[in-house]
């Protein structure tokens, strides 16, 4: 660096000590510990910094990422809140993807192997953004106009038909989105897959080994194991006989396409306006027809 004229600001460095949950290990002093310095200069630590845009917490809990991320969320959806009346309908739909669901996909293979409960503080993120920009509209504003020339004394009493919401499952298959989990599926398959097929990179690659017996499925050879590895070579190994892949000759595109309208299909499969657990159930997934191997790139 100093070849290179180049410094270290050190007043922006920092450090992680990675640790177990506190329950699982005895408190240490703090005093005890070592100090970190570069140039005698000493690094502070802190429980959690961000990286490339993902706050990583230092008992890798992912709270911290995800308390942000429903900010972002939240700040997006009351943007397409105040454009909804503005712009034509057939914007909407580009707009939930560029305001909403770029920050809520963003690095989702990281960091969504998270608790079910925070992951559902998401899913009710974005179902509140689908009501806000894509809901029956004037039937939400029906619900406060309280006016006796409207309405008869009888049809204002607030009972549990007012408290109501509107159901999200319709809205989410009439504009073809994928609920959070089901992104979860969707871009680890994808990641895993350009992986594999292009080789690259390789750090990631060495982490995965083919199977003797079957070659499309993939062993897990992260030592030790962690979250992200094992649930991305369940998911392939959950899919990938599903679609009969013999080769990675065909095109990302195309295992795209087919992988969307598959977890689609399923997402709205089993019930009509609830929501259930094999909505989001990779296992359930089916696909009409196999992928031809001569697909081009």
């Amino acid at each position: 660096m100093t070849c290179n004229k180049l410094h270290i600001n050190m007043s922006k460095c920092c450090y992680i000590h990675f640790t177990p949950t506190k329950g699982s290990q005895p408190e240490q002093d703090p005093e005890s510990e070592n100090t970190l310095t570069i140039d005698h200069y000493p690094i502070k630590r802190v429980p959690s910094a961000k990286f490339l845009g993902v706050v990583i917490d230092e008992n890798l809990t992912w709270d911290e990422h995800i308390k942000a991320l429903k900010r972002s969320l939240n700040h997006a959806t009351s943007t397409l809140c105040r454009l909804r009346c503005s712009l034509p309908d057939f914007l909407h739909r580009q707009l939930y993807y560029t305001l909403f669901e770029s920050h809520l996909s963003y690095c989702i293979s990281v960091w969504g192997g998270a608790a079910k409960s925070k992951m559902s503080s998401l899913f009710i993120a974005q179902k509140y953004c689908l009501r806000v920009l894509f809901g029956d509209r004037e039937a939400y504003l029906d619900k406060f106009k309280t006016c006796a020339r409207i309405r008869t004394i009888e049809d204002q009493k607030l009972d549990s038909k007012f408290f109501k919401k509107e159901h999200t499952k319709p809205l989410f298959k009439e504009h073809g989105i994928l609920a959070v989990q089901n992104l979860l599926t969707y871009h680890s398959y994808l990641e895993l897959f350009k992986i594999i097929k292009f080789r690259l990179p390789t750090s990631l690659l060495e982490g995965y080994t083919f199977s003797v017996r079957k070659p499309t499925l993939i062993i897990s050879q992260a030592n030790p194991p962690d979250n992200n590895n094992t649930r991305c070579t369940k998911i392939w190994n959950i899919i990938t006989p599903k679609i009969k892949i013999s080769d990675f000759s065909m095109s990302v595109a195309c295992i795209r396409s087919k992988l969307k309208c598959s977890l689609l299909a399923n997402q709205h499969h089993h019930a009509v306006f609830d929501w259930t657990e094999k909505d989001f159930d990779c296992a359930n997934l089916q696909f009409e027809k196999s992928i031809p191997t001569g697909s081009t790139q």
